[in-house]
């Protein structure tokens, strides 16, 4: 089977698994009253929205440069928030079969950067940013234990949080392995990534800025989040907006559908359920959010476009 077969049979096993989630979430939810509620949303809800997620990109471009020199050289600043701009037009506005990571990989390594150096610096950049979301959630907790006495609920976060530090952990180990038990052409990379990886945790000088702006990039999401549940006009306090949200953000980044459709809006329905939003509601500022991610990545098509396959300029 050729690659191109693989990527359109992946494509098409996204696009049943988002339209059978979808198909479940509109079954409990009166789609009629959650596109009402849509049309209610503010226009200034609406810019500041999108405005902070494309403010998100600016800083996420920022850190990724940060961990692409625990590689070895990196991208400038601009080059490295145009590519991240590019890499999230993929993820959010076309159902593609390129990820924007595999977008981001291919144009940094187009750019000059070793091809082993350009996935590993993508990939520490999105362990780095889950990382973000892991601290939010981490935080919220008081306000979970506070505000939600079914155990199930709490287990399921405190597994969230221990699959996480479990797979950071395994990460920085992973230089330990005995290099017999590796095949010859991956010690290299998996070394190099585990010793990056331990620096961007484990040295100050490294650790407190990349993760500082994570939780900035994810906290300028869920600010998003929060000014289209506010532009709706919904009671939405601290407990949704720390606990709840990045929850489900977090969640929705499991690549089993495309775009996180479906899945983020089956999560948003359940997730503020908990705090007593209704369902319609839910899936109205679900929807909304993801329209928003579209809008915001919309530059970063105009800038691959213009790149003419050359990258930046």
């Amino acid at each position: 089977m050729g690659d191109n077969a693989r990527k359109w049979i992946a494509f098409a096993v996204k696009a049943g698994v988002s339209a059978g989630l979808i198909w479940l979430v509109l079954r409990g939810v009166d789609l009629g009253a959650a596109l009402s509620r849509m049309a209610g949303l503010t226009l200034p809800a609406a810019i500041m929205a999108v405005a902070l997620l494309m403010l998100h990109c600016f800083v996420a471009g920022w850190r990724w440069r940060m961990i692409m020199r625990l590689f070895g050289p990196a991208l400038s600043l601009r080059a490295s928030i145009r590519l991240f701009f590019e890499g999230y037009f993929f993820n959010n506005a076309l159902p593609s079969t390129i990820g924007g990571d595999g977008v981001r990989i291919y144009r940094a390594h187009r750019l000059g950067l070793p091809l082993a150096a350009s996935v590993n610096g993508v990939l520490l950049d999105r362990v780095t940013g889950l990382t973000g979301l892991f601290i939010l959630v981490a935080a919220g907790q008081p306000l979970l234990y506070a505000r939600v006495e079914d155990a199930a609920t709490r287990l399921a976060f405190a597994a969230i949080l221990l699959a996480g530090a479990a797979g950071i952990a395994a990460l920085i180990l992973a230089r330990r392995i005995p290099e017999r038990l590796l095949p010859a052409r991956l010690r290299d990379p998996v070394h190099k990534l585990s010793e990056a990886t331990h620096a961007a945790y484990l040295h100050p000088a490294v650790s407190l800025p990349v993760l500082g702006l994570s939780v900035v990039v994810h906290g300028l999401i869920v600010m998003s989040v929060y000014v289209i549940a506010v532009g709706l006009g919904l009671d939405v306090g601290l407990f949704e907006s720390l606990v709840l949200v990045p929850a489900v953000i977090l969640l929705s980044t499991v690549p089993v559908s495309i775009g996180g459709w479906g899945l983020r809006e089956g999560l948003m329905v359940v997730a503020l359920g908990l705090a007593g939003v209704p369902a319609d509601a839910a899936l109205s500022v679900s929807i909304l959010f993801g329209l928003a991610q579209i809008a915001a990545g919309l530059p970063g098509g105009a800038l691959w476009l213009t790149g003419g396959g050359r990258g930046p300029q």
